[in-house]
């Protein structure tokens, strides 16, 4: 199923009993219900290596800089993988209103998780009120999220 905000791919089976949806996002071993199936498939190079397809979905989610896919398991009979999209593109920054400065900043959280205001002055060359009025600005249309209090506050993406 595709949706603005992601991607839901469904699978009417379960997890095989030795794994858990944690076990995927790390290394596992692979517990095909068809071992021969699944070795044919692996020596006619049609698929990888066992174990590993939920491990490079995270990894290539990673590289893009786009939210970690998330597994889930209904009642141990429907599989659903649900990669988020990244619906804060440049263009759709734009559309919102942002100025050049606060896209620089949105790339910024992408890439580092996190900024602070001061941070963002470092970033943008401009004063502490400026920051500050330009981040709640990205709050305000519900790009960035506050986390923390006081001196230790930082702005993380929506959705993160």
């Amino acid at each position: 199923m595709v949706f603005v905000d992601r991607v839901e791919v469904w699978n009417s089976g379960s997890l095989p009993p030795e794994l858990s949806v944690d076990d995927l996002k790390k290394p596992h071993t692979s517990f095909p219900a068809n071992p021969f199936l699944a070795n044919a498939l692996y020596l006619a190079d049609y698929a990888q290596r066992a174990g590993s397809g939920t491990i490079e979905m995270v990894e290539q989610c990673k590289a893009q800089h786009a939210p970690e896919p998330e597994f889930v398991l209904i009642r141990n009979k429907e599989f659903r993988a649900i990669l988020p999209r990244d619906i804060f593109t440049e263009d759709s920054l734009v559309r919102l209103g942002l100025n050049e400065r606060q896209i620089k900043a949105v790339k910024y959280v992408k890439e580092k998780g996190r900024i602070t205001n001061r941070e963002y002055r470092q970033l943008t060359g401009l004063s502490d009120e400026g920051a500050r009025k330009d981040l709640l600005v990205m709050v305000e249309k519900k790009v960035l999220k506050i986390m923390g209090q006081g001196r230790s506050i930082s702005y993380t993406m929506i959705g993160h």
